[in-house]
């Protein structure tokens, strides 16, 4: 009976040697895995700590962002019967630049966008859009749980400003209707050097909002020269893309280095905070337990760095669906869950991205025929008697496509699919075969 006992023993304790010898050899290769990925992003000179991406602190009386958040909680403080002015009246500016009201909608819209503390919160923003720096104060070091209350009033004063810069046009003051537009655009770029990706995803979303209005108020009444001008010096630097790259590394840092030092309770209670999730049972235990062993959690962590440092080389390069799908591919996110979980889709945001570089071109270059045109009294045969540089379509490299039409033009980039779809215009849940166009004038 001693000597069964004793075998036993032998092999149990075997056992847990070899498991501690396989435990061992897994966390030491993970653990090589990892210092080589943050070696290489030290190597490519990519930001390391988060105070490479956090903002510098900046003079209450040069920080348009106070002005903004003022004019943010002015029109909030303005109680409506469904909510507040500031979400009233931004729900109905965006349906207006949208779609068409009726009568008796765009009568609300020219009540709630005519009133007095309006105009007031309004000038606050212009006021904003003459100071130097923009810092919203953030607690950077909350990663997940981190709040970003103004991007809702960053939209909803983006729809506001859109909307009474168009009412403006429609109502026979183009000066200040672009004297808007050009407001709206600087607001637009506030979000320039806030790190936060999301900040940067709603940054691209008011720009190209602003585009769409641009093209709106030309139906009306063009630009004279000065106005073209002034807003063609705007548009030149909004198509830069590290502000989009900056951002991925501060991800890395602010929110997917916060996650991987987290501790197993405190990983188990942001899986519950985040997911909003009621279940404390065993089985999310078990769950935060297998995802944390350590030379998973290891390797996980350095799939995640390899995945985001690969993704800001792949911002940097020119537009390629098919690289994108490599880069998906290569780092075989499924296998690893954190990373699965909180990698960003860097193609689908690259996308966005071009999409609104030739948004931004599409209206450089019609601003440029507009040019012709009062000049000239016609619109150019081709686009090669524009005096224009470096404004081609981002998804090809070539020349935007143009053809005049009419007594107007027709301007477009062949957009994500890379195919000439003739000018076609994206319809709603459309996918593939469209176009990025402005037609001028359009067909109402």
């Amino acid at each position: 009976m001693k000597k069964r006992t004793v075998k036993i023993l032998t092999v149990i304790a075997i056992v847990l040697v070899v498991l501690g010898l396989i435990y061992a050899i897994a966390v030491s290769v993970s653990s090589a895995k990892l210092r080589r990925v943050y070696a290489d992003l030290k190597k490519d000179g990519r930001p390391m700590e988060p105070s490479d991406v956090i903002p510098p602190e900046v003079p209450d009386t040069e920080n348009a962002a106070l002005l903004y958040e003022s004019a943010t909680l002015l029109l909030k403080a303005q109680p409506t019967p469904d909510e507040n002015l500031l979400v009233d009246l931004g729900g109905i500016s965006d349906k207006f630049l949208k779609d068409s009201l009726d009568s008796d909608k765009l009568d609300e819209l020219k009540q709630l966008i005519g009133q007095d503390v309006v105009t007031q919160a309004l000038s606050i923003v212009e006021q904003g859009t003459r100071r130097d720096s923009c810092r919203f104060d953030h607690d950077y070091d909350d990663g997940l749980s981190m709040l970003l209350l103004h991007l809702s009033g960053m939209r909803n004063l983006t729809r506001i400003l859109c909307a009474k810069a168009y009412l403006e046009a429609k109502n026979g003051n183009p000066d200040t209707a672009w004297d808007m537009l050009t407001t709206q655009l600087k607001f637009a770029d506030a979000l320039r050097t806030e790190p936060i990706l999301v900040s940067k995803i709603w940054r691209m979303a008011m720009i190209r909002l602003s585009c769409e209005t641009i093209t709106k108020l030309c139906e009306i009444a063009p630009p004279n020269a000065q106005q073209s001008g002034d807003i063609q010096s705007l548009l030149k630097d909004l198509d830069d893309i590290r502000p989009l790259i900056h951002s991925i590394d501060a991800e890395r840092l602010l929110i997917g280095e916060w996650v991987f030092n987290l501790t197993k309770d405190e990983m188990y209670k942001a899986n519950l905070q985040v997911n909003d999730r009621g279940d404390t049972g065993l089985l999310p235990k078990l769950i935060i337990f297998g995802i944390t062993f350590k030379p998973l959690f290891l390797a996980d962590h350095a799939a995640y760095l390899r995945f985001m440092h690969d993704g800001t080389r792949f911002l940097e390069r020119p537009y390629s669906p098919e690289q994108g799908e490599v880069m998906e591919q290569g780092v075989q996110k499924k296998r690893y869950i954190v990373t699965s979980i909180l990698t960003p889709a860097i193609f689908r945001l690259k996308e966005i991205h071009y999409e609104m570089i030739a948004q931004l071109r599409i209206v450089q270059t019609g601003f440029a025929l507009l040019q012709h045109k009062q000049t000239e009294d016609t619109f150019p045969a081709t686009l090669e008697a524009l005096t224009l540089q470096n404004i081609n379509d981002p998804f090809s490299d070539g020349q935007l496509l143009y053809k005049t039409e009419g007594q107007g033009f027709v301007l477009y980039s062949v957009g994500p699919d890379q195919k000439d779809n003739d000018g076609s215009p994206r319809q709603k849940k459309q996918e593939t075969d469209w176009d990025i166009v402005w037609k001028f004038p359009e067909t109402r």
